[in-house]
């Protein structure tokens, strides 16, 4: 049994991450047009119909810009207090499984779905673990702070898609107003570069990582080549195998197949 991660876009302008397995296929979040979603799928072979569900992060906008569409195709998960929150915000949304526990894990299809908390200004954020077999990957993007929670679930998984936000620098001489600087570096905004790199560090000593992707990287406060540079230096301090790669926004990323 097996896995495959693919980053469709993530960036601050959108994010959504296909989860396969031999017959199950997962989008997290749905932060790009349902246009640009189902063009991504077709490359796999997929419609949105034949997606299994789409997971929900939280509810701001570059996490869920295409759901009102696509969630005529197909099911939503999402914790009871995010899918309060979305309603709230946008008409017709429909199809939300009902799920008892959420946090406390649900299958969808042969892949089981783990959600944990992560810190971010949201309803109830949460990022997500997914394993089939031995196989087991995760999604933590938009972590105001690296929590012990966040290391202890993604820890375990071989490939994770892993938040890179902004430079400090970039984000401080930039033109982005007071409010909004204090909020991306709040303990419930957004991981630095720097942020990043302690996690990648941590992640060194007896985890399960073999691959790390970047994403959620800033437009305007941050550039790949940054990001990368930034997080590979404390990798090699530290002499890891662990290897780097960077989710792009405008294109997806390479696929990792997870055995």
């Amino acid at each position: 049994m097996s896995l495959k991660l693919v980053s469709l876009a993530s960036g601050s302008k959108g994010n959504a991450t296909l989860i396969l397995s031999n017959t199950t296929a997962i989008l997290v979040d749905a932060g790009v047009s349902y246009t640009r979603i189902a063009t991504e799928l077709k490359d796999f072979g997929l419609t949105p119909d034949m997606l299994d569900g789409v997971v929900i992060t939280h509810e701001h906008a570059d996490h869920v810009c295409g759901l009102a569409k696509l969630c005529e195709h197909t099911h939503v998960y999402a914790h009871t207090l995010t899918a309060r929150a979305l309603c709230a915000k946008y008409d017709g949304l429909k199809n939300f499984a009902d799920v008892d526990n959420y946090e406390g894990g649900f299958d969808i299809g042969d892949i089981k779905v783990f959600p944990f908390r992560i810190p971010h200004d949201a309803a109830y954020p949460l990022a997500y673990s997914f394993a089939c077999g031995h196989a087991r990957c995760s999604v933590a993007t938009d972590i105001g702070t690296p929590t012990v929670g966040v290391l202890r679930n993604i820890k375990d998984s071989s490939v994770v898609l892993l938040e890179a936000n902004h430079d400090l620098k970039m984000l401080q001489e930039g033109k982005y107003p007071t409010w909004l600087k204090q909020r991306i570096l709040s303990n419930n905004g957004h991981l630095s570069n720097d942020a990043s790199a302690r996690i990648a560090s941590r992640l060194c000593d007896g985890s399960e990582v073999q691959r790390l992707l970047l994403g959620h990287i800033s437009e305007n406060n941050n550039t790949e080549q940054l990001a990368y540079d930034t997080v590979e230096n404390t990798l090699k301090e530290r002499d890891s195998d662990i290897e780097l790669y960077v989710a792009h926004q405008n294109r997806r990323s390479e696929v990792f197949e997870i055995l």
